[in-house]
């Protein structure tokens, strides 16, 4: 008998609420914020953002208006009492998409603030807030060389030619977006910036929202007044190429539901994609690329038993993979046995490494048949 065929994905609410505190320490007078687009970069932005509540952020950023509309629903139920006080939902809840003539409506009735990302945008929700006879908030997103979403050149002189344009706008900030952060050394980084200054002297009134996650370690010229970090809240490393000064977030382990002696010379899994070359004990393991594992990971990816490496054979499948566990010692290998697919031995970075991709994707790609446990302490 052995444990329910489910794997287990874990995500540590206090070492998210721990690296809040790290960048917290590293942002000198900046406010903090934090993304928590798409569900919290897959890992569930409500229990998320309420843990980040509790520590003090109060500026959450979310890509799409139904994004916004649920974690302001939800963080209004969940943060309500705290240590048996009613305590006010006092919140900003920033849409990185921006606004539409279909929508506008609901921004203002949820009390949702768009970053505004061209002209056209801008001009609905000026058109909201006259009709309104009130300033309504918003961000002005200035395009500094991402080419993305932002405000592009042309129009911030129209924008900084016709002041009154602006005349309906409680702006909060100006932010924009680096596009090489994760390499310190990129001169594109610096030329950025100075696109950014440049900007900024029309509206110096106006505070700055540039920093992302790996922005925060390029120092304080960057991080100017409000700061927007995301993947390294979950774990992810700011710093490729060097040690990871977060905590490590999530955990990911599945059960062995199956083993096998397969003598030499047989085929393992679809396409007979590989072979075995001795007498071999392979588990199998109920997690596939429906659950958000990488089909890359095919022959080469890896998984860990009681702290020893076993190679992933065979093509990964919808919903299961192999591995050749052979080497490792016969008292750890039983049905039901829990393996690491990401931990402290194999962390999301390596593994998106191995998989040729980035540890974003692979956090947004976690599926729902994941049986999750949050932890408190």
């Amino acid at each position: 008998m052995f444990e329910p065929i489910k794997c287990t994905l874990t995500i540590d609410l206090s070492l998210i609420r721990a690296n809040y505190r790290i960048l917290s320490a590293m942002a000198n007078q900046a406010i903090l914020g934090a993304v928590v687009k798409a569900n919290c970069y897959g890992l569930g932005a409500v229990k998320i953002a309420t843990a980040l509540y509790q520590e003090g952020c109060r500026d959450f950023f979310v890509a799409t208006l139904d994004e916004a509309i649920e974690l302001q629903e939800s963080l209004g139920n969940n943060i309500a009492v705290t240590s048996n006080k009613l305590i006010s939902n006092s919140t900003n809840i920033f849409v990185l998409s921006g606004v539409s003539n279909t929508d506008a409506k609901d921004f203002d009735q949820y009390k949702l603030i768009p970053v505004l990302n061209n002209l056209a945008q801008l001009q609905i929700w000026n058109q909201l807030a006259s009709n309104k006879n009130t300033k309504l908030p918003a961000i002005l997103h200035f395009n500094t060389g991402m080419h993305r979403l932002g405000i592009p050149h042309e129009e911030i002189e129209i924008i900084q030619q016709n002041p009154n344009l602006l005349n309906g706008l409680e702006l909060l900030y100006i932010m924009s977006h680096l596009s090489t952060s994760t390499d310190a050394d990129h001169i594109y980084n610096r030329q950025q910036l100075e696109k950014l200054k440049n900007y900024r002297q029309y509206f110096p009134e106006i505070k700055v929202s540039l920093a992302n996650s790996s922005s925060i370690f390029l120092g304080a010229d960057y991080h100017y007044d409000l700061i927007r970090p995301g993947a390294a809240l979950y774990g992810i490393n700011p710093t490729p190429r060097q040690p990871n000064p977060m905590q490590h977030v999530v955990s990911l382990t599945a059960p062995i539901i199956q083993l096998q002696s397969v003598l030499t010379g047989n085929a393992i899994s679809y396409d007979m994609t590989f072979i075995t070359k001795r007498d071999t004990i392979i588990a199998t393991l109920p997690i596939g690329y429906a659950d958000g594992y990488p089909r890359a990971l095919s022959n080469r990816g890896k998984v860990y038993i009681a702290g020893h490496s076993a190679p992933i054979v065979g093509t990964i499948s919808m919903d299961l993979m192999v591995v050749d566990v052979t080497d490792i010692p016969s008292e750890q290998i039983f049905l039901g046995q829990q393996v690491e697919i990401i931990g402290d031995y194999y962390t999301i970075d390596q593994l998106a490494e191995d998989a040729g991709t980035i540890a974003y994707e692979i956090l947004t790609r976690l599926g729902k048949r994941y049986h999750r446990i949050y932890k408190t302490d």
